[in-house]
Formats: structure tokens, C-alpha cells, sequence
């Protein structure tokens, strides 16, 4: 047996590792050695027995990454009892007794008359965080300007439409925990109770704004195009452009013109492009929906 200093990239590597406390050499694992010259900007080495190409450096990394994955993506089983189980990262920060008196400084009379089991108390709570109420500042927000923007071209309004959609300065620590929610635990009962509601809740609010936006610039949906698809893209967009910004990226696109665009507002009017026709069904590019001006006011209720 002889150990690897350093694997292929593509190519399978014997992970040959001494236990903790001595002994001989044991065999692990077989891993599938990859480049992780770019990715692993932190190591000690960058090459040689401890560097990013060494079999036993990629196995440990592939561990760390599974266990972490164990402790936050947790499966919550059914429990015997039938109800659903709790994620322990629920338990942990959240325990049913032991948050109302150590860190709310309660007596747990207080948590157990309104919510006895343990498991109710993290499915409201997951519905508080998840609430569509979150998203409540932004729609003042965008409320407040749409009548000043529609006085403006398609694209300035896009753009200033979603500069206001992507800030979120009151409530940023909730759509991060929002966000986290439903990327850990999609199938978690209570998350994905609490996605449906928010789906429901955000065409409720956004919908209408679309609707009003095209009879203002005079624009209709393409045949088979529904108001419901343009409001889910629109809306994803928005919601990647949010995680973008909150990682501290700035995408952006530049046009023709010399123009710069975030990235949401450029793919915005693409989307429209591909989704809308002029009223006499003439489609129309990106660069048209551009300099678009309105034909109505815009009002958020056919009159």
C-alpha cells in the first residue's frame, strides 16, 4: 500500500488515513479526485501532501460538507405518534420550554397555554417568519411610486420598479431566514404549508400591478401567456436578484446604448418582450419595450 500525494483530477484515489491514536494505515474510502486548486482559497498548502489535489484533503472536505448536511437538511420523519418530526435545528434554537424561560425570561405557562406540543410551537413560528406581511414595506413602496414612473418610458419603469422590489430594508433578516427555510427544508409539512400560502398571497399582491403596468404602455399577453406565469417570473427575478445583492454581488448588464441595467431589470424586459404584443399583436423587442411610452394612465382597477 502506498499513499497518494497527489490525484488526477476525474481519476478514482484510495484515501489511506491512521486512526486517531495510532496504528496502521486504514482504507477509507475511494473518493473521485477533483481541481480544487480555485475553490479552496483558506488551505495551508497549495500543493504537495496537505494541498488541495491530496486524496486526503478532498475526504475530508466530502465529510465535512456531508455531516454539515446531516445536521441542517434533518428529513423529520413521522413520528409514531403520526405527527411530523422536528428538524434539530428547530429544537435546538427554538426549544418548546427552554425558550420561553431562558431566553424570553418567561415562565413556560406562558408558552404551554398557547401552544402544549412542541411541534405547534415551531409550525407557527415558521409561519410568522414566512408570512407574505414581509414583503409589506416593499408594496407601500412600490405603491407610492407607480403613479410618478408610469409618466416615465417601459424601461425606466422597470428599472425603478425593481431597484424598490430588490430593497428591503426593514425586513432583510426575515427574508434571509425565509429564504434559508425553504432551501433547508422544502418538504418539511410547515414549510411547504407556508410557501403555498406565501405562492397565493404575493399573486395577490403583485398581479394587479402587472396587469395595470401593460394596460398603461398599451401592451396585451401573447397567446397561451397567462398573468399568473409573468407575475412567478417576474417575481423570481426579483427574489434572486435579493440573494445576489445580500451576497454582495452587483450584476449588471450593459446595452446598445451604452446604458447600464441591473441584471433583474434587463431579463424583465426580455420576459415582457417574450410574453406581451403591442395591442394589434405586433411583438416587440426588448429595446422597443425600452423607450415604450404610456397610453393610459396607469390605475389598478379597470374603470
Amino acid at each position: 500500500m502506498e499513499r497518494l500525494i497527489e490525484g488526477i483530477p476525474g481519476e478514482r484515489a484510495a484515501v489511506w488515513v491512521q486512526d486517531r491514536g495510532g496504528g496502521p494505515l486504514r482504507l477509507r474510502e475511494e473518493i473521485v479526485i477533483e481541481d480544487l486548486s480555485p475553490v479552496l482559497t483558506s488551505l495551508a498548502a497549495s500543493s504537495g501532501a496537505n494541498g488541495p489535489l491530496n486524496p486526503v484533503t478532498q475526504y475530508m472536505l466530502a465529510r465535512a460538507a456531508d455531516h454539515l448536511a446531516e445536521r441542517l437538511l434533518d428529513d423529520s420523519p413521522v413520528t409514531r405518534s403520526g405527527r411530523d418530526g422536528v428538524p434539530r435545528i428547530l429544537s435546538t434554537s427554538l426549544g418548546h420550554q427552554p425558550f420561553v424561560e431562558q431566553v424570553l425570561g418567561m415562565s413556560q405557562h406562558q408558552m404551554l397555554r398557547r401552544w402544549p406540543l412542541a411541534t405547534d410551537w415551531y409550525t407557527d413560528v415558521i409561519n410568522y417568519v414566512m408570512r407574505p406581511v414581509r414583503f409589506s414595506p416593499t408594496h407601500a413602496a412600490l405603491l407610492d411610486g407607480l403613479d410618478g414612473w408610469a409618466q416615465l418610458p417601459l424601461g425606466e419603469f422597470v428599472r425603478r420598479y425593481g431597484e424598490t422590489m430588490t430593497t428591503h430594508r426593514e425586513s432583510e433578516k426575515m427574508l434571509r431566514v425565509a429564504e434559508a427555510l425553504q432551501a433547508l427544508w422544502p418538504d418539511y409539512p410547515p414549510v411547504a404549508r407556508a410557501v403555498a400560502v406565501y405562492q397565493q398571497q404575493v399573486q395577490h399582491l403583485w398581479l394587479p400591478i402587472y396587469e395595470a403596468t401593460l394596460r398603461a404602455y398599451g401592451l396585451v399577453l401573447r397567446p397561451g401567456v397567462s398573468g399568473h406565469e409573468v407575475a412567478w417570473a417576474m417575481n423570481a427575478l426579483h427574489a434572486r436578484q435579493t440573494v445576489e445583492q445580500l451576497a454582495g454581488q452587483d450584476l449588471d448588464h450593459t446595452d446598445a446604448d451604452g446604458r447600464r441595467w441591473t441584471m433583474t431589470a434587463w431579463t424583465s424586459l426580455l420576459l415582457l418582450a417574450g410574453a406581451c404584443a403591442d395591442a394589434d399583436g405586433t411583438p416587440l423587442s426588448a429595446v422597443d419595450l425600452c423607450a415604450r411610452l404610456p397610453v393610459a394612465p396607469l390605475t389598478l382597477h379597470e374603470e
